[in-house]
């Protein structure tokens, strides 16, 4: 039976102790898929941002979109998001290494989007974000990746709860239902954020333009 990951991300929420609220790393492809995650988890959780994305392989894409997360995390921690945060939304940053994701990819680069690849891309940058947890103290890490529908949920939930461990434990979350893309596109025009057409990696820029999709 598939499970419904929406569902236990809200049972989670419902038994979080309201004077006690649990550091969570969220790792964060970009700032319009950050939106409407963050209206899901400011208010119940102490929420640090994770920017790890070697697979964006263009340099100056990474700074731009760096860029735009903190512009959003500015506007969140001076109270004129959508969503006033429990505690300040913080924001760390992973220095760019292309060369980590090209690595980890040898072989796939022929791939769809959606396909191979992108699974041992998961798997890079959820592995990071459950180490950095692991190493500073988080109770909790998850992603934003989820609210995109050009990610599977599933796959991404069963990458992250194969990380987790006795005291870092995986924040499951499908973060594209209740309509989270759509709102994600919203909230992205309404603090005129900066959206971009394709996942990151110089591939899937090579798929979109050959396919047109985006």
């Amino acid at each position: 039976m598939n499970e419904n990951y929406d569902i236990l991300f809200e049972r989670y929420k419902s038994e979080i102790d309201a004077d006690n609220p649990p550091k969570l790393l969220l790792h964060a492809c970009c700032a319009p898929c950050s939106t409407y995650c963050l209206t899901r988890v400011l208010d119940k959780f102490d929420v640090t941002l994770y920017y790890y994305n070697d697979n964006i392989t263009d340099c100056a894409e990474w700074q731009k979109r760096l860029h735009e997360l903190e512009k959003l995390v500015a506007i969140v921690n001076e109270k004129r998001f959508e969503t006033k945060p429990l505690r300040q939304l913080k924001l760390i940053v992973s220095p760019f290494d292309a060369e980590k994701f090209f690595a980890a990819v040898v072989g796939q680069e022929k791939e769809r989007e959606g396909g191979a690849r992108c699974e041992t891309c998961f798997n890079l940058r959820l592995a990071d974000t459950a180490k950095y947890a692991a190493d500073n103290g988080f109770g909790l890490f998850g992603t934003t990746l989820s609210v995109s529908p050009y990610k599977n949920s599933r796959l991404l939930n069963e990458i992250g709860a194969s990380l987790q461990t006795d005291t870092v434990k995986w924040l499951p979350a499908d973060f594209k239902k209740r309509g989270g893309y759509l709102d994600s596109v919203r909230l992205s025009q309404k603090y005129g954020l900066y959206r971009q057409h394709y996942c990151g990696c110089e591939f899937s820029l090579k798929q979109m333009q050959s396919d047109n999709k985006y």
